[in-house]
């Protein structure tokens, strides 16, 4: 929606505009047909028709995401006081770990460029990738001055989300040195990816047909459609913007026509619930060649190609939208549910070092993940859907109903449904409150829609589908399992992105919970807390993973706390949001406690701790949580 601006206001009693809303005759939600539901999504690859431009308000589709990184600009301050300007030089890297992954800056001394105090570098990369954020990835900064024969800044900047505050801002890192200080301006997205540009002048009807090249400057610069939304003021908004183009008329590039040009950069990182603006103002010598901004609405999967065309010459942009796996993961274990699969992929490179496909390969085989006939027997394709988080193009949603429908090929069943009478106000954390009591999703052949409405101010906030088949989970010389998957679901006004892992082979565990009282008591308590189910072996080292890649059964604010009445045993069963969980051959299901009950007095209790569950198919077993007056038993069935 461009140009919308919000008309509520910032400060909204939302428990009173439900019971408002609910006072009111009310819209009825838009069904999708049975034919659409169970119509599967297979998606074979980039297609090669640069005509194509997707239209969100005729097509809902799908786009997987991971988070990714995107530095705009680094800005040098020195501390020399005579007023002249620096020879800089030197390099800016993206590491993950001690490994290099892109070069962001690279001179040498002859080629050092003029920069005055606060002045910008000129980037150069990345290329044919982006930087995923991780405890290990980090830029490392050498910069120096060529006149003066000193080294301004040498350092590193981790590029780790320590807090949810990390992601879907602006930020500005700051590496100190002995002659000066560099200041980074840079977003890390939650639900990204990224797209690669190129811009091709050809001639027009116009134009001398002898004519084979041109001088070009001038400038193309990129940002986002929705820019104020990463932004606290509309001052920051130009520090969204990415410079793939910029030469003054004295210093001119040399184009040859119909050939893509040289930019300095040509890979920008995009949320996947937003578009790319392309602002393009190019000139020759003849005058004007280019001027006007596109927009590229994010889409994985497709490519398109829009024209800009002037009395002079026609200026034709690419854009090629691509998920981060397919050119970044080269080796990286940031996106493996599974330490384990990662040392294994790693053992099975070194064990093919010239194999290039599976050396570049982001996540092992079948063969692999399943080594065992036990296994293969057992153990079957099942998928976890860990978490839904709503989010709004312009705003945040905070009320929502409708439905999430799963086919496995078995039969559908829903994991998420509300009707307007049952409208659900989200919490802070803006994670839907879906329920997976049936069964495991049963299959990697599987769809799932969405149809999601924030009914209080009548938004469509996701209506589409997402599919997986084994040509797709497979193909592309691409293999998706075994894999933290997060794929987002657009709709006019918000987005849905649905966080899961399709297992190769994997079992079903089936949970109970009942509290314990230490003694005899007729008063009641209020119940509130989450209880969270995870893995063995698996990474959860940043915020995101541990927000979206863990499974809630249980989950309430103290304001919406549980009233018990109390009595030695008290079972929770009816009070959790999931009680079966997709559990990976080899390893453990382990099962977080962080409660608290409050009674008649007051008094708060915590119970907190947290147990594990090796697969046993022989027994219910049980494990206990212990709290001073009040203990938790975790009861875990597991089966196929």
């Amino acid at each position: 929606m461009v140009g919308y601006e919000p008309d509520l206001n910032p400060v909204v009693d939302w428990e009173k505009e439900w019971k408002k809303y609910m006072s009111k005759d009310k819209p009825t939600i838009p069904k999708i047909s049975d034919a659409t539901i169970s119509r599967p999504l297979i998606r074979s690859g980039f297609t090669r028709d640069f005509e194509a431009t997707p239209n969100i308000e005729d097509e809902c589709y799908e786009t997987s995401v991971t988070p990714l990184v995107q530095v705009f600009s680094v800005c040098i301050s020195t501390n020399f006081d005579d007023g002249k300007p620096c020879e800089i030089y030197g390099s800016i890297r993206a590491l993950e770990g001690p490994v290099p992954r892109f070069d962001l800056y690279d001179r040498d001394p002859d080629d050092s460029e003029t920069v005055w105090k606060d002045g910008t570098l000129s980037l150069i990369g990345p290329v044919d990738g982006a930087i995923i954020p991780s405890l290990s990835t980090s830029l490392d900064f050498c910069v120096k001055e060529r006149i003066r024969g000193v080294e301004v800044v040498k350092g590193s900047l981790s590029l780790d989300p320590v807090s949810e505050d990390s992601y879907d801002r602006l930020l500005r890192g700051v590496v100190q040195g002995v002659h000066g200080d560099v200041y980074v301006y840079y977003v890390i997205f939650q639900f990204a990816v990224y797209a690669t540009v190129q811009v091709l002048v050809t001639e027009n009807e116009n134009v001398d047909k002898n004519c084979k090249a041109a001088d070009i400057y001038g400038s193309i610069v990129t940002g986002y459609e929705n820019g104020r939304k990463y932004c606290s003021g509309d001052e920051e908004v130009k520090g969204l913007e990415t410079r793939f183009f910029d030469k003054p008329a004295n210093q001119p590039l040399r184009v040859v026509l119909g050939t893509p040009m040289g930019l300095s950069r040509n890979v920008v990182v995009v949320p996947a619930y937003t578009s790319l603006t392309i602002d393009v103002n190019l000139w020759d010598s003849n005058g004007k060649i280019a001027g006007g901004s596109l927009l590229f609405p994010a889409h994985l999967g497709s490519d398109s190609s829009q024209y800009i065309r002037t009395q002079n010459a026609c200026v034709e942009v690419r854009v090629r939208w691509c998920h981060a796996y397919f050119y970044l993961l080269k080796g990286s274990k940031e996106e493996y549910w599974s330490q384990d699969i990662y040392v294994i992929e790693c053992e099975e490179m070194q064990k093919n070092p010239k194999d290039k496909q599976c050396s570049t390969s982001s996540v092992p085989s079948r063969s692999i993940t399943s080594t065992s006939s036990q296994a293969r027997y057992c153990g079957r394709d099942k998928v976890e859907v860990f978490t839904v988080f709503i989010g709004g193009i312009t705003e945040k949603i905070h009320a929502l109903c409708g439905t999430i429908i799963v086919d496995d090929g078995a039969d559908k069943f829903s994991i998420y449904k509300r009707d307007e009478s049952s409208c659900e106000l989200l919490p802070d954390h803006g994670l839907a409150g879906i329920e997976v009591n049936y069964r495991a999703i049963d299959n990697s052949e599987f769809s799932i829609t969405l149809n999601l409405r924030d009914p209080i101010r009548n938004l469509e906030v996701s209506r589409g589908y997402l599919g997986w088949s084994v040509g797709r989970t497979e193909g592309n010389n691409m293999v998706w399992y075994e894999k933290r998957v997060c794929t987002v679901i657009r709709g006019k006004d918000g987005f849905a992105a649905v966080h899961y892992t399709i297992f190769d082979s994997a079992f079903e565990a089936f949970v109970e919970i009942k509290l314990f009282a230490s003694g005899d008591s007729d008063h009641p308590i209020h119940l509130y807390g989450s209880l969270i189910a995870s893995y063995s072996g698996c990474d959860y080292s940043t915020s995101y993973q541990k927000k979206y890649y863990r499974s809630r059964l249980f989950d309430r604010p103290r304001d919406k706390s549980l009233e018990l009445k109390t009595g030695f045993k008290i079972d929770l069963v009816k009070s959790m949001v999931k009680s079966i969980v997709a559990v990976p051959f080899k390893h453990s299901l382990i099962i977080e406690a962080d409660l608290s009950t409050v009674g008649i007095d007051g008094v708060v209790e915590t119970i907190s701790g947290k147990t594990d569950f090796e697969i046993d198919f022989l027994t219910r077993v049980t494990r206990i949580i212990q709290g001073k007056h009040y203990r938790i038993e975790v009861f875990v069935k597991f089966g196929k």
